[in-house]
């Protein structure tokens, strides 16, 4: 039992006063009923209750400062923005190697091609099945040179309407490995086929071959034939096949390298044959990766 500190009454539940941290009874708990001397050292009216050691020790106090003032705003990341750069380089570099080739013409003259001749300009830039063991680097360059302004601005205009497109989805790297693998192939393929003294010249084979792979990942592409027709990607890609099967086997065209459009327009095919199923590889190894365990419970 503890005794009341006012009137020395036993009391079965006492009341600790919170000021001074003594024990009373019901009549005397409030700190003016037994004069308690631990409300004179209040200063404020707000002032928190003295607390007693044991009370102290049980609730340590800590007093946390922190300078606001040092806080700065979160800094804005910049969105990253991919450009299809190899696309632009390729084409910069067609358009460098055609001006080289208009300088050449006015610079040399007659010398700048002469069929038969192995020592003139063109020869050193443009691929012959006389002149390409001994010259390798022609299988290259030739993708790079054309034969004229109009088959210049053709090339340009498709692999700027397509090659950018079929960049972002597959990536620079994909997309160089497509781009000089269908034009070498196809170059090869076109000199299996021509006199050995005739050059071969121009990057339709490895246009072709990007537009076959854009054929295939997007074939509803939505497309306008002679900047007029509306159609879609795989319509025009059909015809443009068509045509160059039948110039092939009737012989058709002259001067055009058709087997090198058609080799060209396979092997881009079959590259986003292969993409596509690369693609869907991948997605079925993270669907069975991620929502697996979900399916078996």
């Amino acid at each position: 039992m503890t005794i009341c500190e006012k009137c020395g009454k036993e009391v079965a539940l006492p009341f600790k006063c919170s000021y001074c941290g003594g024990n009373f009874c019901s009549d005397h708990r409030l700190p003016e009923n037994h004069d308690c001397k631990g409300v004179t050292t209040a200063t404020k009216k707000n002032d928190a209750p003295p607390k007693t050691e044991a009370q102290t020790q049980e609730t340590p106090s800590f007093n946390f400062r922190y300078d606001f003032s040092t806080l700065q705003p979160p800094r804005k990341r910049r969105p990253r923005f991919s450009f299809p750069a190899a696309s632009m380089v390729l084409l910069i570099l067609i358009v460098l190697v055609f001006i080289v080739q208009l300088a050449a013409q006015v610079i040399l003259g007659p010398a700048y091609y002469l069929p038969g001749d192995h020592g003139s300009f063109l020869y050193y830039l443009a691929a012959a099945r006389a002149t390409v063991m001994e010259r390798p680097w022609t299988i290259v360059t030739c993708i790079f040179a054309h034969g004229g302004l109009l088959h210049l601005l053709f090339n340009c205009i498709v692999l700027l309407s397509f090659g950018p497109i079929l960049e972002a989805r597959i990536g620079s790297k994909s997309f160089l490995y497509l781009f000089f693998g269908a034009g070498i192939l196809a170059s090869l393929g076109q000199l299996l086929f021509t006199a050995p003294e005739a050059v071969l010249l121009g990057a339709s084979g490895a246009i072709l071959g990007v537009l076959g792979t854009l054929t295939v990942l997007a074939p509803r592409l939505p497309v306008l034939l002679f900047f007029i027709i509306p159609l879609k990607l795989w319509m025009a890609t059909l015809g443009f096949g068509i045509i160059s099967v039948l110039l092939v086997i009737f012989e058709v065209g002259g001067s055009i390298a058709n087997v090198a459009h058609l080799v060209g327009l396979v092997l881009g095919l079959l590259y986003g044959y292969w993409l596509k199923r690369k693609e869907r590889k991948i997605q079925e190894l993270l669907m069975r990766r991620f929502l697996g365990p979900i399916l078996e419970i």
